[in-house]
């Protein structure tokens, strides 16, 4: 091939060059024609190759500067962008927020640059525009000198080349001035802009697998896997002539570092890269990589085929490998430096589940990935120990004591790396390098020992040994050096996540296996939700959560964004372009179009995951459901939507349609915190004068109500908080929005439902509107909401199968459906899940009490004493409330104003009404909050009051003329300093619900013979040995709900058990075991295996481990507090196979050791272990608790190992709160940091 090269060079001077200069001799003089051309035709010849020699050589220098050039080109090119990107981001934040805000307030918006910054990043513009220039010249010269053009273009190219030198020269030595002024002050200024505009962003960002994809190091370097060990190829066998210095220098200076690369880019997998910046130099050490590993590749090629050549082939090779070292030890060093000190910007994960978080209460959030690669560092501290006290007793050991010093430095700066989620890659290299340099060292000590000093100046070979030593010395500090750099530019850390998916980690742990468990003849998935509750940001972060990559080989993301019937066939061309994934446009010029046959086709026989984002309608859906083949491979379609009828419609159950509800009060507090610092995140109380303390909580207080206001819905929390960040806010400021909301929140237009009793039944409507007695923004609770709703008649029993549904469990389920449609917002719920206080959203209040203004009840009459509330007024005062309704057939007060005076008013108001027979016909009577009302003798008339509210008035005690009130249904006297009912209370018969009050011991005095026997709930009652209820209880045949505490010893328990034997209909009970100071004592538990029908069991007081085998089999619900347990009672608790619910409050274990056996709780979904202050040792063993979702560990200071939490394959969220900080870091940097890998979240309180 090199003879046809050489005949062609010959052709081509012979054709071009020859003639070119004969035709200029022709034009000399006579007197020069004579001269012999050929001759001088010659040396022409010969000085024209050897300026298209030099220019070689001056050529390929140039692209060495041009690399580096490029390279810096990238890195500063990717900051201009991203500076681009982030002010125009702010820009579309600042005009959306001004179309939805008539705001006098000024929002702080991004974090804005100095003048001297600005100027420097117009300096950065002009640089990169040359630095652009110089690239773009050095390409089309390369073009140019492509093959033979080359040849005769060298003088023309040689003042290009000359000149380009210089220039490219002068750009990169402008960038370099660039970096060192103020780049890492911009990068920050930028980080904390992005981190505001990321805050303040109305939706999310969607990362389009196309514009920003998670980023895979196999899409690049998958040719380069073999890299390793084509390098110990080359150092052990490849070239056996190569010195074993120079082995060890590519050992230390190439292999090492490469290996710490290769480990980092590893660690970036998945990582979606938001700026630039992050991709450019993730491009540039890949392009590093690759280039190595092609040179490489070309010097082996050349030792193989020269290997005939004997000694001069590896002469030539071995040139070539110190070309090659020198070239790649410097670039390999520059990568790494630039990245520790030139360029210090961070890579940050945001994933909602991998990032830290502030909460109202200063959580900490920790998490790990689904495929933790531990590592053990006690080896190295076991190793260095040992070396330093072989050196103590050895002399002259000076050089070797300053190394193990160093040693001991690098590894602790190992040591003190958090482990952080996706660096596990990093840190295990890390730890290997280190333990390699360690073993050559200790191997150069041992060859010290044997030799001795004095004799080196002696002897030569000796003196040689010196410097070799020397050499190795040079080397270890050098790599330890490039080693601590190593861990200083390659980290990976944790951002602050979207505040959109704050607290998410529930749903999206939900979605994930809604879509990857038992779907292969499930296709379609659901997430159903109002506008600006985070449906989008759900599906991206299902999307790319790393379960789904690895389910779904293929992935497609669809954004519909609201086709609607007309445009309808634009939806084939949507699902082509982005799953079929076509060129940008055709020959025309057009996109090209797709029909749901070819989508159809090309995702037959795949396994895949397409996402919808925003179907709009059931036509839409109807449309594009024809393009997704009916396979049974576990494909999924998953689909967002505003409207409900769609999930209906393709006739998908409750199990493949997720329902986002609004958020809850402390959840929507956190989210607002993300934007809006408050003064007690900042400020030292104990610093501040009372006066600032009190303006700082009112500024609190205001927050709290803004916040409220919006009602859960993640939007208007964004939106509010936008026009308080980056501020010190005031109480003026609060007040300011709150009287500007109400009038800019239209996202909640969309949820009201429509007037078709199909879509909306008026049962709903009529629960719905009785929220609007309630105050505005008030938080009420969902029993009180059960039993009104139940008392007003508005949920009655219905037949359900084949069971008869009582009305509490309809009032329920219609209050769920309403929190299912984001009618009603859930403030608070309870420890299992279960609503414990909702709110009816102030801005959809006012909507839908303008539809129903009437309110569609039956006449009801509510007082409240706000004055603000326009549409519940009084002027005229309590006494003329009869006024608007003569006969009212509910009466709801809400005054909490402290002082006699309440009371007073309610009391002359209700005998007023009962004298004149105005509230005769009163059914509900609530006077929930009022202080100590003054009930008249005459209530007892109100003969048809089914519902009597009395808790948290504090009254002492009640009239016996209570027991006239013959169909009264709930009586509430909780939180009351009532003590004793009057025994009249037996004659109310058709009494279903009575809530007593536990603190105060609250007795009933019960009549022979009587009893209530439609009873369902009683709470709060108090029994002792002269109490005559122990023994009546059995008459209560039909209640399910019993909270029942006691005074009694054992053998007095045996009595009170033998009447609670006696309801078979038992499915809630609660039983305290008390002595006179409310301390537990002992507790009778061996009877309740006999409550076939009992599925909650919460028990106070001291029993043997040996009554848990008589608990029944039935429970779903588990609650032991003070019950002194010796013995571990996780083996028999294990054995309750229905249980879902289980926890362990204070002083329920003594026991130093748990263990969680093999099969044991195979419901069980949440675990708390609570003050088990003695408990040190957990083990969990495999396929112990596989649907195990929450676990919370609060208040166990002893506790200091647990193994095994990796078998917990379901847990979405461990929560450990007030736990020792020992045990924590042993989680991280130990074994058992392996055992909560697979966390999606760990919550550090």
């Amino acid at each position: 091939m090199s003879t046809l090269f050489v005949i062609s060079i010959s052709k081509h001077f012979y054709a071009h060059v020859v003639p070119s200069v004969c035709e200029f001799f022709r034009t000399i003089p006579d007197r020069f024609q004579n001269f012999p051309l050929r001759y001088l035709s010659i040396v022409l010849g010969l000085a024209y190759l050897a300026i298209i020699l030099f220019s070689y050589r001056k050529f390929q220098p140039l692209k060495g500067r041009y690399k580096g050039l490029r390279k810096q080109y990238k890195l500063l090119k990717a900051l201009v962008d991203d500076v681009d990107h982030v002010s125009e981001m702010g820009k579309k934040i600042d005009e959306k927020a001004h179309q939805h805000w008539d705001s006098q307030l000024r929002p702080g918006g991004t974090v804005q640059v100095s003048t001297d910054e600005r100027a420097w990043v117009t300096r950065h513009r002009e640089v990169v525009g040359k630095a652009e220039a110089c690239l773009k010249d050095f390409d089309r010269l390369s073009k140019r000198r492509q093959f033979l053009k080359w040849l005769y273009s060298s003088l023309m190219d040689f003042r290009e080349i000359v000149v380009l030198s210089a220039t490219i020269k002068g750009a990169s030595d402008d960038m370099d001035d660039l970096y060192w002024k103020s780049y890492k002050q911009i990068y920050e200024r930028l980080e904390s802009s992005r981190s505001n505009v990321r805050s303040l962003q109305d939706r999310p960002i969607i990362l389009d697998d196309k514009k920003s994809p998670p980023y895979d190091p196999d899409v690049r370097l998958k040719s380069t896997q073999s890299i390793k060990e084509k390098l110990n190829g080359l150092i052990h066998g490849k070239l056996q002539d190569l010195d074993r210095d120079r082995k060890d220098d590519i050992q230390y200076d190439i292999v090492f570092p490469l290996k710490l690369l290769l480990a980092f880019l590893e660690d970036l997998r998945e990582l979606r890269m938001e700026s630039q910046t992050e991709k450019a130099w993730v491009e540039n050490a890949e392009d590093l990589i690759l280039d190595l590993q092609h040179d490489m590749d070309r010097i082996l090629k050349t030792a193989n085929r020269m290997r005939w050549l004997f000694y001069f082939g590896n002469w030539i090779a071995r040139g070539q490998i110190k070309k090659w070292y020198y070239c790649y030890r410097g670039l390999l060093r520059s990568l790494i430096y630039g990245k520790a000190y030139r360029y210090p910007f961070k890579f940050v994960r945001r994933d909602p589940s991998k990032s830290v978080n502030g909460s109202p209460i200063k959580k900490q959030t920790r998490t790990f990935s689904s495929q933790a690669i531990t590592t053990d560092d006690t080896g190295i501290s076991s190793l260095l120990s040992d070396l330093g006290k072989q050196l103590k007793q050895e002399q002259g050991m000076d050089e070797f004591e300053q190394l193990l010093v160093k040693f001991e430095r690098v590894h602790n700066s190992l040591m003190k790396t958090k482990a952080v989620e996706g660096m596990e890659h990093s840190r295990k290299a890390w730890t290997d390098q280190l333990s390699t340099i360690f073993q050559d060292a200790e191997k150069s000590f041992d060859a010290y020992r044997e030799s001795k000093p004095s004799d080196w100046s002696e002897n030569p070979n000796k003196t040689d040994s010196r410097s070799k030593l020397k050499a190795e010395f040079d080397r270890f500090y050098l790599a330890l050096y490039i080693f601590q750099l190593c861990i200083s530019a390659f980290r990976i850390e944790l951002g602050k996540a979207n505040n959109w998916v704050v607290d998410l980690e529930k749903d999206i742990h939900n979605v994930v296996s809604g879509l990857i468990t038992n779907s292969e003849n499930r296709s379609t998935y659901f997430i159903v939700g109002m506008k600006g509750i985070g449906k989008t940001t759900l599906a991206n972060m299902v999307y790319y959560h790393g379960e789904i990559q690895k389910h779904f080989k293929f992935r497609y993301w669809v954004p519909v964004d609201d086709i609607v019937d007309e445009d309808k066939n634009v939806l084939p061309g949507k699902l082509g372009k982005y799953i079929m994934q076509p060129p940008a446009t055709n020959k025309e010029g057009k996109e090209k179009d797709y029909t749901f046959k070819e989508v159809k086709e090309f995702l037959t026989d795949k396994k895949y995951l397409v996402v919808l984002d925003n179907i709009s309608s059931v036509e839409a859906w109807d449309s594009v459901k024809a393009a997704f083949p009916d396979s049974t491979n576990g494909s999924r379609s998953l689909i967002t939507t505003r409207v409900k009828s769609v999930a209906s419609h393709a006739g998908q159950n409750s199990r493949d349609t997720y329902k986002l509800p609004l958020r809850t009060k402390d959840e929507s507090f956190k989210l607002f915190q993300q934007m809006v610092v408050l003064p007690s995140e900042h400020s030292n109380e104990r610093e501040l004068s009372p006066e600032k303390v009190r303006d700082a909580q009112k500024v609190i207080n205001l927050a709290s109500k803004v916040v409220g206001r919006c009602g859960g819905l993640p939007l208007s929390i964004l939106r509010v908080g936008y026009l308080l960040s980056g501020k010190e806010v005031t109480s003026e400021d609060f007040s300011r929005v709150l009287e500007i909301m109400d009038h800019n929140q239209t996202s909640w237009s969309e949820t009201l439902p429509s007037n078709d009793e199909k879509d909306f039944p008026q049962e709903l409507v009529k629960c719905l509107s009785y929220f609007g007695l309630f105050p505005k923004d008030s938080e009420t609770p969902a029993r009180r909401l059960v039993a009104l709703w139940v008392a007003e008649g508005l949920a009655k029993a219905q037949q359900i199968g084949d069971e008869q549904k009582p009305p509490e469990f309809i009032a329920k389920k219609y209050l769920d459906e309403l929190i299912s449609l984001n009618l009603v917002q859930v403030v608070e719920r309870k420890p299992n899940g279960k609503t414990k206080t909702c709110r009816f959203p102030s801005a959809l209040r006012e909507q839908w009490l303008r539809r129903y203004p009437n309110s569609s009840l039956d006449q009801p009459l509510v007082y409240n004493f706000d004055e603000t509330d326009n549409r519940i007024s009084h002027s005229h005062g309590i006494q003329n409330l009869l006024r608007s309704c003569r006969n009212p057939f509910s009466i709801l007060f809400f005054d909490t104003r402290e002082g006699v005076k309440p009371g007073e008013d309610i009391g002359q108001f209700l005998y007023t009404g009962i004298a004149s027979g105005h509230l005769l016909q009163l059914k509900v009577l609530d006077l929930e909050f009022v202080f100590r009302p003054q009930l008249p003798k005459a209530i007892k008339k109100l003969i048809h009051l089914t519902y009597l509210g009395l808790r948290w008035t504090y009254l002492e005690k009640i009239s016996a003329s209570i027991g006239n009130l013959t169909n009264l249904q709930t009586l509430d006297v909780r939180h009351t300093y009532i003590r004793e009912l009057p025994s009249s209370i037996w004659k109310l018969q058709n009494l279903r619900h009575l809530y007593m009050d536990q603190i105060y011991r609250s007795r009933i005095h019960q009549r022979r013979g009587k009893s209530l026997k439609n009873l369902q709930t009683l709470q709060g009652a108090f029994v002792d040995k002269d109490s005559p209820l122990k023994n009546g209880l059995g008459g209560l045949t039909n209640l399910r709900k019993l909270a029942l505490s006691f005074q009694l010893n054992l053998s007095q328990q045996t009595r009170l058990a033998e009447s609670l034997l006696k309801l078979k209909q038992l499915q809630n009970l609660k039983l305290n075991s008390i002595d006179e100071m409310g301390r537990p004592q002992d507790l009778k538990a061996t009877f309740l295996s006999s409550l076939d029908n009992l599925s909650n069991l919460y028990l106070f007081g001291k029993f043997e481990t040996s009554s848990i085998n008589g608990l029944p089999g039935s429970l779903t619900d588990l609650t032991l507090s003070a019950s002194r347990l010796s013995e571990d009672p996780m083996q028999e608790l294990g054995k309750l196979l229905k249980l879902k619910s289980l926890s362990l409050h204070s002083g329920s274990y003594t026991g130093k050791k748990m263990s969680c056996s093999k099969g044991g709780f195979p419901e069980l979904q949440v675990l708390n272990f609570w003050m088990l202050q003695e408990l040190e040792e957990w083990n969990v063993e495999e396929h112990s608790m596989p649907k195990l979702k929450q676990l919370e560990i609060r208040s166990c200071k002893s506790l200091k190992i647990i193994t095994g939490l990796r078998n917990l394959k379901a847990l979405g969220k461990l929560k450990l709160k007030d736990t020792p900080v020992e045990v924590t870091e042993k989680s991280e940097q130990t074994n058992e940091r392996s055992d909560i890998a697979h966390f999606p979240c760990v919550i550090i309180d």
